[in-house]
């Protein structure tokens, strides 16, 4: 193995137990020195790999959009009329890595300040899902799949917010809440909405 690929390798293991370490305690509850502790190494060694510690969180983050990236290129894939059916299969991803999930909620919730690390790019983020999701709902509507009517734009920020709404309540009280079960009936529901049937 060369030295750039321990590098990369030694990278993508300290941005992992920074992941847990922020959903863990939070980033601002989260050191570099806890950070370079768990991954061993001296915290001028971490400071090599990132910069700093918003070098660090952007890392993070870009790790994390990797997985949310790959499942808006699978539903850009599908049908329009599969792509509302394929909602609980997210869920269901989610449920399997709940930590990555805690770690995005954490970080969304912490970056809500213009001067937090993570703004930007939450903000850049959100826009950039609205707009997905705004032309997955537009490209049904040319298709004749949904009633007319609909603002796109209104409707990605609704459809976001209450996937992200259940995910709280799910992460908060996994027992109450069955986020897969949860989000095949929002699925359902908000078909309905869509076809007007």
């Amino acid at each position: 193995m060369s030295r750039r690929e321990r590098a990369r390798l030694r990278r993508e293991e300290i941005i992992l137990i920074a992941a847990e370490l922020f959903a863990e305690r939070g980033y601002r509850g989260t050191s570099l020195a806890d950070v370079a502790a768990r991954a061993g190494i001296t915290e001028p060694g971490l400071l090599h790999h990132f910069g700093n510690k918003a070098g660090l969180l952007l890392a993070v983050i870009e790790r994390r959009d990797l997985d949310s990236e790959a499942f808006a290129m699978e539903l850009f894939g599908m049908e329009p009329a599969d792509r509302l059916r394929a909602l609980p299969e997210f869920a269901r991803r989610n449920k399997h890595r709940a930590g990555l999930a805690k770690l995005f909620t954490v970080l969304v919730a912490e970056s809500l300040e213009p001067d937090a690390p993570g703004h930007d790019h939450f903000v850049a983020r959100y826009r950039a899902l609205r707009a997905i999701v705004a032309d997955i709902i537009r490209s049904a509507q040319e298709a004749g799949l949904t009633r007319d009517g609909l603002d796109p734009e209104a409707k990605a920020a609704e459809i976001i917010a209450t996937l992200d709404g259940l995910q709280t309540q799910w992460l908060l009280d996994p027992e109450a809440v069955d986020i897969v079960a949860a989000v095949e009936s929002y699925a359902r529901t908000l078909e309905r909405d869509l076809t007007g049937s």
